[in-house]
């Protein structure tokens, strides 16, 4: 059947009835237009000849001046019920007579308006009336006017009675349009109705043979034929199908059968895929072992030789060596960054980071290339960048490296330049990191290939800077692991400038840090004088002295110091410790040498390798201060300042512990396969160790302990028959050791070998070559019995202190693997919730009752940052879930229930944590 309301029959019906309703309309509005014409017409016509009557009868009385006859000319009018007002004017335009009909609803006599008295007749409508004002002549002088008023009453009356004849004219015209619409439309719709009436008989009785015979039109006949061959088509094609069914079972069979043989192809390709990978990541943990083994003992025995070596000759030997050995490290470590890179095995370390420390780290390894190439090294961080930032120091710090060696490689002359500053351009807050030289700089098809594996500029360049091409590729897939993106931007002969920006996540910070980095704005400070040959680097320092509220001047040579300081007085003086024109400590004697500038502050500027001359200068000359460059903490420089000393700034370079009295061990286990590991780690520590035990495997090591009481053990991760990770798990456990200090030694100390190292029970983990300082600072810190070194419940996962307690909603063996098990700062950490939490259960509720959408946004964000960071769990899940919900600013009431009721029950559980604290 065919739906009535979308059938062709009503189509019809409807455009036939719409045709002629528009036709009659249009015939309609057309009539009336004329009829309304024809009306206004036949007014002015009338007007007309009834003012030229009047104008006829009235020239005498004009002349004469005959009020009485004036007014007879115009009674005349009340034979015509269409004009309700008149006046007859003389020629000094003065009322002689005038006209009111008795029925008129004027309440005063109209205006005269001088408009209206012309040398010529003229109309003038207005909304109620028709204005038709006539001059009077005699004997060709005008003596007066006539004027006469027309009301619209009569014409609407008309044109109203004209309309209602027109409308029942067109409403009868309809109905008989309907009529002989209805009965019209059959013609056309039949014929449809029966072709589409045998459609469906075809469809639901699927008989494809039979045939429509409909010969009304030449168009349903040319339909009827189209269909009639759709049909012989369908027919054939059913019977092609049912052949094409019966081979497709056929091949579907067979095809069963190789799907069975290919997936079983698949599977063993998978599995022999992951066995790939499971050899090629044990081959890299391998090959990183096995080379960093023998290069540890280079290392550490050079470094040996290196500090009991008394010949020059010979340490500038053993320096060279080093330096070749960190070189070919480098090379290593970069081919295992790759390798870990491609086969998706790098993992990142993210942990709340010092920025300042960082680049104060990078600063120290490339100052000797610095100055060896005498470079300019600029370090520009924007005052708005946070000191604290969540990210993987390791990565950065290498990502940072890299892109800074690449600049010192190409760049002869000029500067290098580190800027950091906030990114704002972002949905998110992020921080840009630039790189910037003076160097080289490449052309566009160098440019377009430089982040593509063991790529170089060219041969020649290659040949004369080195390099394997794997440092930039290296540092593009780290910035992209962590959310960022490495852009290059160079020109030849201009430089090049190396970009990324990393997003900035929140940390939570301790208060003792927010202290140590406040700068009080309320203290006064000094007017500064910065001596600088090096215009970036003057330009810098001046920048961020007046960042400091400092009044800050410059010079570029000494003697323009000289001559600046006659005119202006100064209370500190920075000076650069290479002057073009005098030597910076001649300058500081001839300053001191005028008393007028005794009370002068002065502090000389170096890098690190000028340290200990400027404080030999200090104590034997006269005292200076020691600003390390380049200059980037406002902190530190602040400090400086405000201090006044005129002796080492500020602790901007590590300074040397005072000497203590070194903690001895009785007993130390070194569990090492390779013999001469364990030997240089004897040397090492022969100071510090009373007697020393050896195990070449794990297995070896528990049947030690079992007999023999150690206080340290130094663990080597891969070794024959029982591996570091299971020796400290079954010390831990069967041997129930858990306050055994134990240092973990792998030369594939990734941040999934650390957690490996942790997680099994390890306190620490060292990396091979092993550096001396820091395995003599870890004894230090041993015999301070500091918390890092505290019994490690390794069954459990987690510090035994914090198992005493239950904490609901926390996972305390995340948490504490985010801080390499330092459970006192973990515990810090809790605690500072807790104070800063408690109470405010209702505080989300409050702000959705109030409408504060942006409140409760912004206060369920911040807690959501600082939960995911304390693996708080059950609270950071509500948060994100509620968050979500406020992007639609609603909330379900279950969700927000929830949400108290796990809030509820953490701050409960770190309650009896804060309250058991001293």
């Amino acid at each position: 059947m065919i739906h009535t309301q979308r059938s062709i029959k009503n189509r019809l019906f409807f455009i036939i009835v719409l045709t002629s309703t528009i036709v009659l309309l249009i015939a309609g509005l057309l009539f009336i237009t004329f009829r309304m014409m024809q009306l206004k017409q036949d007014m002015t016509n009338s007007l007309t000849i009834q003012a030229g009557v009047i104008a006829d009868n009235a020239k005498a009385s004009i002349v004469f001046k005959d009020k009485d006859e004036a007014s007879n000319s115009l009674a005349s009018l009340q034979y015509d019920p269409q004009v309700i007002y008149a006046v007859l004017l003389n020629d000094e335009n003065q009322v002689l007579a005038r006209y009111q009909r008795p029925d008129s609803d004027l309440s005063k006599a109209p205006r005269i308006v001088d408009a209206f008295l012309t040398d010529s007749p003229i109309f003038s409508e207005t909304e109620r009336y028709l204005v038709h004002a006539r001059p009077i002549y005699s004997q060709a002088n005008k003596i007066g006017h006539v004027i006469l008023y027309a009301d619209f009453s009569r014409y609407r009356h008309l044109l109203a009675h004209t309309a209602l004849v027109v409308g029942i004219v067109i409403i009868l015209a309809l109905i008989v349009a309907l009529c002989l619409s209805y009965l019209l439309q059959k013609l056309i719709s039949k014929p449809i109705e029966s072709l589409a009436d045998f459609v469906w008989t075809v469809i639901e009785g699927q008989n494809y043979e039979l045939r429509v015979e409909n010969k009304s039109y030449a168009e349903i006949e040319r339909l009827s034929d189209a269909f009639n061959k759709l049909l012989e088509q369908i027919h054939y094609a059913i019977s092609a199908r049912d052949q094409a069914q019966m081979q497709l079972k056929k091949y579907s069979e067979q095809l069963q059968d190789l799907v069975y043989d290919r997936t079983r192809q698949l599977e063993n390709a998978k599995e022999a895929a992951e066995a790939s990978s499971r050899a090629k990541s044990a081959f890299l943990a391998n090959m990183s072992h096995e080379i960093r083994t023998p290069m540890n003992a280079i290392v550490v025995f050079t470094r040996l030789a290196l500090n009991a070596s008394e010949s020059p000759h010979q340490q500038q030997q053993l320096k060279r060596a080093l330096e070749s050995v960190d070189l070919l490290l480098s090379l290593i470590d970069d081919l295992l960054d790759f390798s870990r890179i491609d086969a998706n095995k790098m993992e990142l370390d993210y942990q709340d980071c010092d920025l300042f420390e960082i680049l104060t780290s990078i600063n120290q390894m490339l100052t000797a290339k610095f100055v060896e190439k005498e470079l300019e090294f600029i370090i520009d961080v924007s005052e708005t960048v946070p000191r604290h930032i969540w990210t993987d120091s390791l990565r950065l710090k290498q990502v940072l490296i890299n892109l800074l060696t690449n600049a010192l490689k190409f760049t002869e002359r000029g500067q290098v330049r580190l800027s950091i500053s906030p990114d704002k351009n972002g949905p998110s807050p992020q921080i840009n990191f630039s790189i910037s030289d003076t160097g080289i700089g490449m052309d566009r098809k160098t440019l377009d290939r430089i982040f593509e594996v063991f790529s170089q500029g060219d041969v020649s360049t290659t040949r004369k800077y080195g390099g394997t091409g794997l440092g930039l590729s290296i540092s593009k897939k780290l910035v992209t692991l962590m959310g960022g993106n490495l852009n290059a931007e160079s020109r030849p002969g201009q430089g090049s400038r190396f970009s990324f920006s990393l997003p900035l996540k929140p940390v939570l910070a301790e208060a003792e840090t927010d202290n140590a980095i406040a700068i009080d704005r309320s203290v006064p400070m000094p007017d500064v004088m910065v001596v600088e040959p090096r215009q970036q680097s003057r330009t810098h320092l001046v920048g961020l002295l007046q960042s400091l509220g400092c009044k800050a001047d410059s010079a570029e040579t000494g003697n323009g110091a000289l001559n600046q300081l006659t005119r202006h007085h100064y209370r500190h003086l920075l000076i650069s410790r290479n002057l073009p024109d005098i030597d910076a400590l001649k300058l500081v004697r001839l300053i001191r040498a005028e008393p007028r500038l005794s009370g002068l502050s002065i502090s000389l500027m170096d890098n690190l390798l000028g340290e200990q001359a400027i404080k030999q200068f200090s104590e034997t000359d006269t005292p200076v201060g020691y600003l390390k460059t380049p200059v980037f903490d406002r902190v530190l420089l602040y400090r400086h300042l405000v201090s006044g000393q005129q002796e080492n700034a500020p602790r901007i370079l590590p300074q040397a512990e005072p000497p203590v009295q070194l903690f001895k061990l009785s007993c130390v286990l070194i569990v090492d396969d390779y013999h001469i590991n364990r030997l240089l780690v004897m040397d090492i520590l022969q100071d510090q160790a009373e007697r020393f035990l050896e195990a070449v495997n794990g297995r070896e090591a528990i049947e030690i302990l079992q007999k023999e009481k150690v206080d340290l053990v130094l663990m080597d991760i891969q070794m024959p028959e029982m591996d570091g990770y299971e020796a400290t798990r079954r010390i831990r456990q069967q041997l129930q050791l858990t306050s055994l200090p134990i240092i973990g030694m792998t030369a594939f100390a990734g941040e999934s070998d650390r957690r490996q190292c942790y997680q099994a029970g390890m306190n620490d983990v060292m990396t091979k070559p092993i550096d001396i300082e820091q395995l003599r600072k870890i004894f230090h810190q041993l015999s301070k019995g500091q918390a890092r070194f505290a019994a490690v419940n390794s069954a459990a996962g987690a510090d035994p202190a914090l198992t005493n307690y239950r904490l609901p909603g926390i996972d305390v063996e995340s948490g504490l693997s985010r801080l390499h098990n330092d459970e006192k700062k973990y515990k810090k950490l809790l605690e500072l919730f807790y104070n800063s939490y408690q109470g405010k259960e209702n505080l989300l509720e409050d702000y959705l009752e109030q409408k504060n959408w942006a409140g409760a946004e912004a206060w369920l964000h911040a807690l959501k940052g600082i939960c995911a960071n304390l693996s708080i769990s059950s609270v950071n899940d509500s948060c994100v879930k509620l968050h979500q919900q406020l992007q639609n600013r609603s909330v379900e009431p279950k969700d927000l229930q929830q949400f108290k009721h796990r809030f509820t029950e953490v701050i409960s559980g770190l309650r009896q944590v804060a309250e058991s604290e001293p």
